[in-house]
């Protein structure tokens, strides 16, 4: 009787999850370095990005996950040590470079101008390399050359295999400090840009302290009523990141429990505080105007690609979602009948929902 190996599985359900999270990510951290992000689609692993720099330049990014990054001993200098992304799955019939020049053309003719690699590491985005489309080719020639140098050289030790040439992927490093001549080929190129070094626009210029940005001041029985208009000016309400909102998030951790309101995700870690309406100034920061949302989530809502149907409170989806997220449409939210979040809020944002939800099947 012979036995059958079984099927090797290439990725687990938490590095999965890590990539969903990190591509959800995104919008909202391009946006704290000055970039107006004016779309972004999702496909099965894949992400584009359009978004204007802030000289006023309009790219179309093609985002890149990096697909490792090492995590030994916490006591070892050798700890979180790799980084790299693959260009391409499979190079097929074709040599390295004829595969990937067709791949940089197939982006080209899709109107992308740059890739955003992009490597998480616990919540923080910590690289994100932002490289000319027309860079990719020479940059992965010379991380090519240079990894063969340093095997001939015999200064990799027993490695024989080219970094640039990861089994049968043209693979792009970002990092790798057992030999930190072949990423800084990538970081010394001109042109590229690690969007991580970047300071966010909210510890750029801030004029509230913590503690008035945390404060709240409602009491058990009021009401919340959104208000028109800006109380505060816009760099002003950039203070409000998530997870900077303290006392926002704590009040409603309290209020709803410490789990997702639309998925019951219940790791505190990537849980977040969203606002309904919104936020313009102190008013919008009543746990009434607040979900208790996975990051992932957040994103979603805030770009009205996920609504909340307000009388029923059901999660309803944009039709780009429902390939990943199509197991959410339909649910209910999470929350107790007493604490159930505004209603009128609620209705403005599910209006924000239709509206582009209505453009889009207009098209």
């Amino acid at each position: 009787m012979v036995s059958e190996t079984p099927t090797r599985r290439f990725r687990n359900p938490e590095s999965i999850e890590s990539e969903r999270v990190t591509r959800a990510m995104l919008s909202g951290f391009l946006s704290r370095r000055g970039y107006a992000v004016e779309s972004d689609e999702r496909i099965r692993n894949g992400q584009t990005i359009v978004a204007t720099d802030p000289d006023g330049e309009q790219l179309a990014l093609r985002v890149r996950i990096c697909w490792r990054r090492d995590r030994r001993s916490q006591e070892s200098s050798l700890a979180r040590t790799f980084s790299a992304a693959q260009l391409l799955a499979n190079i097929g019939k074709d040599d390295w470079l004829v595969s990937l020049r067709k791949k940089i053309d197939r982006e080209r003719s899709q109107g992308i101008t740059h890739l955003l690699i992009v490597q998480n590491d616990d919540e923080h985005i910590v690289y994100a390399a932002l490289v000319p489309l027309s860079d990719v080719l020479p940059i992965w020639i010379a991380q090519r050359d240079t990894s063969a140098r340093l095997i001939a050289q015999g200064r990799l030790g027993r490695r024989k295999k080219n970094h640039a040439m990861n089994g049968v992927s043209p693979t792009l490093w970002l990092q790798d400090d057992r030999a930190p001549e072949v990423a800084r080929e990538l970081w010394n190129y001109p042109g590229v840009l690690d969007i991580a070094r970047l300071k966010p626009a909210s510890e750029a210029s801030v004029s509230l302290s913590d503690e008035e940005a945390n404060r709240a001041g409602f009491e058990d029985d009021t009401r919340y009523t959104p208000t028109d208009g800006d109380q505060r000016q816009e760099v002003e309400r950039q203070i409000r990141e998530r997870r900077g909102q303290q006392h926002f998030r704590d009040m409603l951790r309290e209020r709803h429990g410490d789990s997702c309101l639309v998925t019951g995700c219940t790791i505190l870690a990537v849980l977040e505080a969203a606002h309904i309406k919104p936020y313009r100034g102190e008013n919008d920061n009543h746990p009434e105007n607040g979900l208790l949302l996975r990051s992932d989530i957040h994103t979603l809502f805030d770009l009205d690609l996920l609504g909340i149907e307000p009388d029923r409170l059901q999660v309803e989806l944009h039709p780009s979602l429902t390939q990943e997220y199509g197991n959410l449409a339909g649910t209910t939210l999470g929350c107790a009948p007493d604490r159930r979040p505004s209603h009128k809020a609620l209705a403005l944002r599910y209006a924000e929902f239709q509206r582009r939800l209505d453009r889009f099947t207009s098209r």
